[in-house]
């Protein structure tokens, strides 16, 4: 009986673990900031680095943002800016327009675009 209760209790901790884990990581797979003004609103954003990457894998396309080599090569050559991505995501109702004016987060959105061009 002792040993019954003991399996028991291991399988319980063991299926807690692995559900722990599991939603831990879906949490960080999100990447998002949340930005809090009052306890009513609650809004998402995403990181600079994120908004880049899915930039990269051309999720804003339908924005006119090119995907892969193309967005390297449109930013290398000014066609693409910081402030196109930005306003892509707003478009895509990823962010909210107010991102506009935060110059924090353009020179950050610029620096992961800059790093896209450089060779590893």
């Amino acid at each position: 009986m002792k040993y019954i209760a003991i399996a028991s209790r291991s399988i319980f901790y063991l299926a807690l673990l692995v559900t722990t884990s599991v939603r831990a990581e879906s949490v960080a797979h999100k990447n998002v900031v949340l930005i809090t003004q009052n306890p009513q609103t609650v809004t998402t954003k995403i990181t600079p680095f994120v908004l880049v990457s899915l930039a990269y894998q051309g999720q804003y396309r339908s924005q006119g943002i090119p995907g892969f080599a193309s967005l390297i090569s449109a930013y290398r050559f000014g066609t693409i800016t910081a402030k196109d991505v930005v306003k892509a995501a707003i478009l895509a109702k990823e962010l909210t327009p107010d991102v506009l004016t935060d110059r924090d987060y353009l020179s950050a959105v610029d620096l992961q675009l800059f790093a896209l061009d450089q060779p590893d």
